[in-house]
């Protein structure tokens, strides 16, 4: 029986960059899809296709990304009171601890 490894040595290679999109955490769960009929003009589409830009795709990030700040701002406006509210608080008694958070003095 031979002693040591069974396979002959190999060069390291290095796993394959990755890109980050700017997302943290798990991104968007694929939904089913759905064929829909859009009017686009026709020439920001030729263009779109000389660059290979996939028209699925860029509809579906756009109208998440329209959606998300939709939401956003009907939320916003759907709890304004209560914001302002909080707002007004933090500013007639500060945030819990902000004393601890200052560091003009050094610690004696």
């Amino acid at each position: 029986m031979k002693k040591g490894f069974s396979e002959p040595p190999r060069r390291f290679e290095a796993a394959p960059e990755r890109v980050h999109n700017g997302h943290i955490g798990p991104g968007p769960k694929p939904g089913p899809k759905r064929a829909v009929n859009v009017s686009i003009d026709a020439k920001i589409l030729k263009v779109a296709k000389e660059m290979k830009i996939n028209l699925s795709k860029a509809c579906e990030e756009t109208l998440r990304k329209l959606t998300e700040d939709e939401r956003v701002r009907r939320y916003r406006e759907e709890n304004r009171e209560a914001i302002e509210s909080y707002n007004a608080y933090i500013e007639r008694n500060g945030v819990f601890g902000e004393e601890l958070l200052e560091f003009d003095d050094p610690p004696v």
